[in-house]
């Protein structure tokens, strides 16, 4: 006796050369970002900004590749907290 297996119909998501560029562009001003924090200089308050710039490339990322999930966490991560960052120590002081 075969067994039938069942393929799911589910369509591939659509990849976009741009999405892997700014993915890759946003974990390197993440990493940047955190490593000027973490220094504890006075450079460290410039950390937000790349951190910034690190949320929003992957908000345009998570809404070209239509990933809902991405798009709250990396819109939330942006509003909040980078936003305070750079509020709190750069146009504070």
């Amino acid at each position: 006796m075969k067994i039938k297996t069942i393929k799911p119909k589910v369509k591939p998501k659509k990849r976009y050369p741009t999405t892997d560029f700014l993915k890759l562009s946003s974990s390197f001003f993440a990493l940047l970002g955190g490593v000027l924090l973490a220094s504890n200089t006075d450079l460290s308050k410039y950390g937000f900004i790349f951190l910034g710039m690190s949320s929003v490339q992957m908000l345009f990322s998570s809404i070209l590749m239509k990933d809902t999930t991405l798009i709250a966490y990396s819109a939330s991560l942006f509003i909040f907290v980078d936003s305070f960052g750079i509020y709190k120590w750069l146009l504070v002081q």
